[in-house]
Order: C-alpha cells, then structure tokens, then sequence
C-alpha cells in the first residue's frame, strides 16, 4: 500500500485528537463516585462514563502511533531537516503560545463565578483576568503557585515534543540505515499483524509500562513527565514509525481490522468496573510513589499491588489498547481512505480545535450542570453541540484561510469566492439542523430514562458533599446514613477527599450533624478518617477526631490513618511532608495505637522510619 498521501490514517489521527472534545464534555455529566474530581454533576449518566472510559483506553495511544507514522513518513520524503522545521513551526510555537495565554484564560473562564473554586474570589472581574494573563507574572500574582506547571490538555504536545527528540536523536546516531533492533522490531511487528493472534506479542511488550503507571487511566501530568508514562507512550510512537517501515502490512490490517473490533467489544463493556476498582484499592504507599525526574522514589508497594487481578486487568488493557489502535486503523483504510472535502475538513480542522476547545467545554459544562431541570445526557450534548459550533466558527474565521493556518494545518486554504461554501457554519447547521434536533429529542428521552433510575440513589447528596456548590442541597436531608456510592463510600467519605483550600464551604460539620455512622467503611475497609487523612485536610481530621470516630479502623493492608500519615510523611515536598506530620502528631496526641500492625507487620514508627525516613 504505497501511496502519496493516506487520507484514511490522516483522519485516525484527526479523530484522536477530536475525540478529545466529546471526553472533555463528557468528563462533567458522569455519575458521582469515580470523576468527581473534575465532574460535580448531580446525577451524572452511565452512558457519559461509558463513552470516557474506551475513549481513555486507546485514544493517546492511537494519537502517538499516528504520530510516529507521520514523523517517519516526513523524514522518508523530505528530510530531519524539514521535519524539525515543520515540528518547531506548528507544535513548539502553538505549545508555547497555548500555556502561556490560553492556559490562564481556562483557568480564568473555568472559575469565573466561583462555582467550584474560591482561588478568584474577593476580585473584580478585571482583577481576576489580570490575574491570570500570563500567569500572573506582571500583576505580581502568586495564585499560581504550585499550578503553573499543570498543562491541562497541552500535555499531548509536550509528550509529542519529547518523543520526537528521542526519534531524532535515535535517527542521528544510527542514521537512516538497518539497526538489528529495528529489524528485530520490524519482525515483530510483522508477526503480529499478519498472525491474528500476533497481536498478543504486542500486548507483552507495552504491558510491563503500563503495569508501572500510578493509574490505569494514565493520567498525564505537568512539565515533570514521569519516565515510565514516556516510555509508554514511546512504545506506540514506535509502532507508528515501524509500521511506515512496513506499510505493506496495512492491507493486512485493513482485513483484520473487523476481527480487531470484535474481541474488542465485550472487554471494552466488561474492563471498566474492575479498572476503577483496582485503582481504588491500592496501598497508600501508591500516593509517594513517583517515576518523575524531579521526584524519582519508587516503592515496591506502589506499582505491586492486588497480585494476579492487577496482572490481568492491566494486560487486558494494554491488548485493548492495540486492538482498538488496528481497528481504527484498519477501518479507515478501508472505508474512508478518499480525498473527500468533507475528510480533508475534518484532518485540516482536528488541530485547531482541540487546542482551542478546552476553556469552552470546561466553561459551558459547569454552566450547564446549574440547569438542574434537565437530565445530564441532554446537558452534555447541548454543550458538545454549542461548542462544536463555537469552535468550528472560530476556525473558519480565524485558521482556514488565514496565517494561522500555516501553522494549524501545514497550509492555509485559498479562500473561496462561493457563498454555498458547505463548510461554513451556516451551511453545516442549515444541512445538519433537523437531524441534530431529532437526535437531541432521542437523547432527551434516554437521558430521562437515565436520570429516573439514579435520582433514587442521591447521588446529589454525595456529589454536594465533594463540590460544595449549593449548601441547601445538604439542609434539606434529615439523615446522612445509608447514602453511599458503588464504593460504599458515604457523604463523609467524599468531602474528605477535596482540598480543603478549595471549597467555598466546609460541608463536613453538616454532615457530622445529621449522621449516626461516623465509622462506616468502604469496600476497601478505609473510614471517612482515613480518608480525610490521606487526602491532608487537617481541619477535616480534627472535625472528625472531636466527633469521636475509631482512630484504628484499617483498611485490608492493616494502614490506620496514622499510618497513613506516617506513610504520606515520605512525600518529597518538604511542606507536604511537614503537614502530614503534623497529622500524625494530632493523632498520636489523640490516643492513635502507634503498635497496630500492618500487613507487612510494620507498626507506625515503623512506617514512619521506612517511608520518611523519621522517628518520634
């Protein structure tokens, strides 16, 4: 299959990065319990959670892939040279420009209100804007301390830019010529896609990185990449640059590619509970564990955790995470590898609007999520509609035929002089209008359907209890006990897993008030205590100390909370640390049993050597 251009895979990898939009809208409507941390949607719908758990199971690895395809690709017919080029024009520039003015106006749009975040509160709307241009700096703010180097969804082109130092560097020192490695990594490839079952061999290889990862959603981080998330992602980058050195083995994908999709279903359907189950039931001593440059500390407790359950849940991803990638890619290549204005639209636009789509997704999603008359599923794709539009308008404005689509799409396009430009905004809504509607009306009933089964579960009250948004929510119940989440975590469990320093109230003291059952576990045997503990919020400790809860209670790795505190004293930032002794103080001052023993038969000053490297 050697061709000029490869319509179909340069649509995969538009569709990588457009799928970014339905997750980042979909993330706000999803049932409470296991996003709450970016979420705060009262009911929340399944069908919302179902559409961001496969999209994270193989959307980055599919970008990457594409990315290496096309990086190779470039070498081949033109050059390192034109490479570095192009890459320094349309990735170094945008990334740049992208977290140093559009990344404080997110933060900006995203708390203007203060809807979840007291950060901007006490300031005009003025003070609040300047605040955050340019993060701060000539205001001489400090908000963003300890946030500058989050790079909310930039973190792909920063990933992007390291992977593609690693490949020029690689191709400088071995030149263009056959290593044995790449020609071992060629057979391999080979083997695995022209044998059907191959495509396990694939799954070995990227399994031991994904098995490292903190979490099996790989949530990336800020500037400080973790090594072992590199590599992982280095993996599929890689099979992107092989499978150009092969691509003959496309038409054998093409052909499996239905194969691919099938076995790929029911894991897809069936891999989501025990995911987030596994992640929520490792040791505390995950949270120390870092693979960063900055903070390198590794504890065998942290990645070796759930014994054979972790091993099987983690490779089932990481074969997912292949099949998914050649059915993608296979079907592409096979139904829509044509030049047709509506392909090229989507492949010439992808760039733009997900580097732009962020701050008005998060923004009209919490807007939405005020609108407590309609059901979440609505909500959600009456944002995902507004902002299409948003986005796409602002492309045809600003990017496609101007200056800036030189460095969003490669080129800009000529603009044309037809007022029938189907690609107009006007003309996709006047085309797509009446079906749009009748789909919203489809998705207003199912969503009701949705809505009515988890009213009766109060998910409200649990999601109030995290994001303090609207105190009445929590004054109208007479009792907290009995509401808890698929985890069997109460109310109490879940305001304790919130910074306190970003609440616009404490709910704790309200929920105290109305529950009898302050000593309550979750399935994995960790109290509201625990919680409160591990999450640092030394208010909340204190609240529920003089409430008199169990300070002993633990959890099935025998970890008190203090001996979560004193695990967490290990952390390297020296203020984090700091407070989490403090903690452990507070409860050795309260009558903690400094003897109980954990599953390795450690007690807490035993923790506390080991991790921290301190003693009482």
């Amino acid at each position: 299959m050697n061709q000029e251009r490869y319509h179909g895979l340069d649509l995969v990898r538009a569709g990588a990065m457009l799928l970014g939009l339905l997750l980042h809208v979909c993330i706000f409507f999803t049932p409470s319990g296991r996003y709450a941390p970016v979420s705060g949607e009262y009911q929340g719908d399944p069908l919302n959670e179902a559409f961001l758990n496969v999209i994270h199971l193989f959307r980055m690895q599919l970008f990457f892939m594409m990315a290496g395809f096309f990086a190779e690709l470039v070498i081949d017919k033109r050059g390192m040279v034109h490479l570095f080029r192009d890459r320094v024009k349309r990735i170094v520039l945008p990334f740049i420009i992208g977290i140093l003015v559009l990344m404080p106006v997110h933060f900006f749009i995203v708390n203007i209100g203060g809807i979840y975040d007291n950060s901007l509160d006490r300031m005009d709307p003025v003070e609040r804007f300047t605040s955050v241009l340019f993060w701060g700096i000539p205001a001489g703010n400090k908000l963003f301390q300890g946030f500058q180097f989050d790079l909310i969804h930039f973190w792909f082109l920063y990933y992007l830019l390291i992977l593609y130092a690693i490949h020029f560097s690689f191709r400088t020192i071995i030149g263009a010529g056959s290593l044995s490695f790449v020609t071992k990594a060629g057979c391999l490839l080979q083997f695995a896609i022209t044998h059907k079952l191959g495509i396990v061999s694939l799954g070995l290889v990227s399994f031991p990185f994904q098995y490292s990862l903190k979490s099996v959603f790989f949530r990336p981080s800020g500037l400080a990449a973790p090594l072992n998330a590199i590599a992982f992602y280095l993996v599929f980058y890689t099979a992107g640059v092989l499978l150009y050195k092969n691509r003959h083995l496309l038409e054998t994908i093409c052909a499996n590619s239905i194969f691919y999709l099938a076995i790929s279903v029911p894991f897809c359907i069936y891999i989501m509970e025990p995911s987030h189950r596994l992640d929520g039931s490792a040791s505390v001593v995950l949270d120390i564990t870092s693979w960063k440059v900055t903070d390198f500390n590794l504890w065998y407790e942290g990645i070796f955790h759930n014994g054979w359950n972790k091993v099987l849940i983690v490779f089932v991803r990481a074969q997912l995470s292949w099949t998914m990638c050649f059915a993608s890619i296979g079907l592409a290549q096979r139904y829509l590898n044509t030049a047709t204005p509506a392909i090229r639209y989507l492949a010439d636009s992808s760039y733009w609007v997900y580097w732009i789509h962020l701050p008005i997704t998060f923004g009209l999603s919490k807007l939405a999520q005020q609108l407590e008359y309609l059901n979440s599923l609505t909500k959600c794709y009456i944002v995902l509609v507004i902002t299409t539009l948003i986005v796409y308008w602002s492309y045809n404005t600003f990017i496609r035929f101007t200056v800036l689509g030189d460095y969003f799409m490669g080129r800009r396009k000529v603009r044309s002089h037809d007022p029938d430009d189907p690609f107009s905004v006007f003309s996709m809504v006047k085309q797509t209008g009446p079906r749009f509607a009748l789909l919203g009306l489809i998705v207003y009933a199912l969503g009701s359907l949705f809505h009515y089964n988890t009213y009766y579960q109060k998910s409200a009250i649990l999601m109030e209890s995290y994001v303090a948004r609207k105190r009445a929510t929590l004054d109208t119940i007479n009792s907290f006990d009995g509401i808890v989440d698929q985890y069997g975590n109460t109310p109490l469990h879940v305001v304790s897993k919130r910074s306190a320093g970003k609440r616009r109230y404490n709910p704790l003291p309200i929920l105290l008030s109305k529950s009898s059952r302050l000593n309550e576990r979750n399935c994995y045997g960790r109290t509201a205590l625990f919680t409160a503990v591990r999450t640092g919020n030394l208010e909340d400790v204190i609240l529920l100390v003089d409430a008199g809860v169990d300070l002993n209670i633990a959890d099935k790795y025998g970890h008190t909370p203090a001996h979560v505190a004193a695990i967490k004293t290990g952390l390297r930032n020296q203020l984090a640390s700091d407070n989490y002794y403090e903690i452990l103080m507070l409860l050795t001052d309260k009558g903690a049993d400094l003897s109980v023993k954990d599953y390795k038969l450690r007690s807490v000053p035993d923790c506390l050597e080991q991790f921290a490297n301190r003693r009482f």
